[in-house]
């Protein structure tokens, strides 16, 4: 384990690893214990879909109501999504930067969230980062949704997927889709940084270099048009309407999660629930690396991994 630098707080035994699965050769019993792990099963996938099962079941408009293009389901859809990030989000800012309930363990950065910076809108990253998530990023995550209820509703996407006729497919299509948007990601990331794209669009994301719950949602309008456009693939991708929930909510709700700060809720020092990877706290920091995640090891076929050994001790 290499020095810690001062600028960092924790460090993560390094270097970091992608996820056992697409490797040669291939390791099965590697990939299963993976799959079933704390990390992947229990801190992913489980919770994101005990989520998207309560907005499906209790908070989401019927599916007759979606036929015709109405400002009252329209509104209970962006009122809902507004609801989850607010309370995921902000319950995560408020647990850990706020009353710093967990203290700094496991805490990345050494440095607090940035006030008194013009840098960010009313010279505060929680306000700009609120602001940005709120009026852009739920817009358009809701705009999506609609398309697919509308369509579902008036069978212009014919491939309804039901539990009780195709049980292992609808169990399939949620592993699937975390892989499926890790390769999205980097791609859509890609080429986020391209100049002129970097410069009008995906700047506001990396005003932030020290992260916080509110920063993983904070895009200009442009970006999260391209970044929430993953959840297309459902279009020639036969799914359930719970299958489009878990996508979305995996990809704004996930980047509150995967930008807290922190690898990990603790109870007494032992980590319960897992948050985020330090693949991505790089990203931030050294912009030109890690434009994926270890979900799919895009950033080391394409010689753009850094793996956080030569810059854990500055």
């Amino acid at each position: 384990m290499p020095k810690i630098g001062k600028s960092w707080n924790w460090l993560p035994p390094l270097p970091i690893r992608s996820a056992p699965i697409f490797v040669w050769p291939i390791r099965v019993f590697d990939a299963a214990k993976f799959l079933f792990s704390g990390p992947f099963l229990g801190s992913t996938i489980l919770p994101y879909l005990i989520l998207s099962a309560i907005a499906w079941y209790w908070l989401q408009p019927e599916l007759t109501r979606c036929v015709e293009f109405e400002i009252g389901w329209i509104s209970q859809l962006l009122f809902r999504n507004a609801l989850l990030i607010l309370i995921v989000a902000g319950g995560l800012h408020l647990y850990l930067h706020v009353f710093t309930l967990q203290g700094t363990g496991r805490r990345f950065e050494s440095r607090e969230l940035q006030r008194n910076n013009p840098r960010f809108f009313m010279r505060d990253q929680v306000k700009d980062n609120m602001y940005w998530t709120m009026t852009s990023g739920v817009v358009v995550w809701t705009l999506y949704e609609v398309m697919f209820f509308w369509a579902m509703a008036n069978d212009y996407l014919p491939y309804y997927l039901e539990w009780r006729n195709h049980p292992v497919s609808f169990v399939l299509i949620f592993l699937f889709i975390p892989f499926f948007t890790s390769v999205h990601f980097h791609l859509v990331h890609r080429l986020l940084h391209w100049k002129p794209l970097f410069r009008i669009a995906h700047s506001v994301h990396h005003r932030n270099v020290v992260l916080g719950p509110w920063s993983g949602f904070s895009m200009h309008p442009i970006e999260h048009l391209l970044y929430m456009s993953s959840v297309l693939i459902h279009i020639i991708l036969p799914s359930h309407p719970l299958h489009i929930l878990f996508h979305n909510q995996w990809n704004s709700i996930g980047a509150a999660v995967t930008h807290s700060g922190y690898e990990a809720l603790t109870i007494h020092g032992k980590p319960f629930m897992y948050l985020t990877a330090f693949h991505h706290q790089l990203h931030h920091r050294y912009i030109k690396c890690n434009y994926g995640n270890p979900l799919v090891a895009l950033d080391k076929w394409f010689g753009c991994e850094n793996n956080g050994l030569k810059e854990a001790n500055k």
